[in-house]
């Protein structure tokens, strides 16, 4: 079970690291989409991925590629 929730968030993250507007259904309950929110601190945004239905939650940590700095 443990390893089909890790799955189901990777693939979430995946999508929404792309698109944080994309509707993704939490990989807990299944029953509402992921609400996003971003944290920036310099060159790296962590953003959250939650759920209001079940309240399970997740982070991404981006980081601009190096070639964007310039």
């Amino acid at each position: 079970m443990a390893q089909k929730s890790r799955r189901l968030w990777l693939e979430a993250g995946i999508l929404l690291a792309e698109n944080p507007t994309a509707l993704v259904y939490c990989p807990e309950c299944g029953k509402v989409h992921l609400y996003t929110q971003d944290f920036r601190n310099g060159d790296v945004v962590e953003r959250e991925m939650s759920c209001s239905s079940c309240g399970a939650r997740n982070y991404l940590r981006l980081v601009r590629p190096v070639d964007s700095l310039e």
